[in-house]
């Protein structure tokens, strides 16, 4: 009976992490642009006035981009104002599931610890690399400058949007590590004690951090590559392995992983949604944009595919 409540919660958390990005419709790959100038005869330039349509999107490492991370955060941390019903039933489903694993936490850990094998500790070994913030950070440093280096716009967009929401996931997480000071339960110590704010180094169980940089990443990598069939179940599938990982290796209660999942896929999802509008930009498109100057009339034809 214990097994299948695990089993049941675990795949409870899984569904409600994943389930929104496999739910918004594919769209295309983030395209390349073009644009051609055709102007009529003039006879000067100056006092030239070219209307954007729109900015740039996101895809250089600059101070704008960092800035960014400040008005984004902000937004995330008062989004709770704009809820909908929807979004707040998401939440509820979040703290629920959250709420049933504290029940069974500790029937969890001595499942996964008298259950070890070479097998499944190999796997949590994998799993416990790549959710690595250590790990994570510099492998998405790397897919960036991979994008400068080709002159991949969709790559460095990638890159900076997983950048973002590893760290406003990351900040989020170690904040309530802080508050919450639950002891690891490689520790010894009861699954209900919490020892707040001021608890020693060892109490940082609640959320895992390794989760939720592993569910930031997925989440925008599925994201961006939702063209691609098999990208998203291979980023969600890694991230759960990072989840059960944690719990396997005695780092973290399943109720840590859970809620850690959680924050990193819905900041991510903000993230996403925060620049959206950018992205969407970016679709095929074909508009003539007047240039008005004292003593010139152009057309300027920007094509976009």
């Amino acid at each position: 009976m214990v097994r299948r409540i695990i089993a049941a919660t675990l795949f409870l958390g899984t569904t409600l992490a994943t389930y929104p990005a496999f739910a918004e419709s594919a769209s295309p790959a983030s395209p390349s642009i073009s644009t051609l100038n055709q102007t009529l005869p003039q006879t000067g330039t100056e006092d030239v006035i070219n209307p954007q349509l729109q900015q740039p999107p996101i895809d250089r490492m600059n101070l704008d981009y960092f800035k960014g991370y400040a008005t984004d955060a902000g937004k995330i941390v008062t989004s709770p104002l704009r809820w909908d019903p929807k979004d707040w039933i998401k939440f509820g489903l979040v703290l629920g599931g959250t709420g049933t694993l504290l029940l069974i936490d500790k029937e969890v850990k001595e499942f996964t610890q008298k259950n070890r094998e070479p097998v499944l500790s190999g796997l949590a070994s994998v799993g416990n690399f790549i959710g690595d913030p250590l790990v994570v950070f510099p492998a998405v440093g790397a897919f960036y400058l991979y994008g400068e280096l080709s002159d991949d716009s969709k790559i460095r967009r990638t890159a900076l949007l997983a950048l973002e929401s590893l760290t406003i996931s990351g900040v989020l997480t170690e904040g309530l590590k802080k508050l919450s000071g639950r002891p690891r339960p490689e520790s010894g110590q009861s699954p209900l004690d919490w020892h707040g704010p001021g608890a020693d180094s060892t109490c940082v169980s609640f959320s895992s951090g390794h989760t939720g940089s592993a569910f930031a990443l997925a989440t925008v990598i599925a994201n961006e590559y939702q063209d691609v069939p098999y990208v998203a179940p291979t980023a969600y599938g890694l991230a759960t392995l990072t989840a059960l990982s944690r719990i396997y290796s005695n780092k973290h209660w399943a109720s840590d992983t859970l809620l850690g999942a959680a924050i990193g896929h819905f900041v991510s999802k903000a993230v996403l949604n925060y620049h959206k509008e950018e992205k969407k930009g970016l679709g095929d498109s074909l508009s003539l944009v007047p240039q008005v100057g004292k003593e010139m009339t152009g057309l300027t034809v920007n094509y976009q595919f």
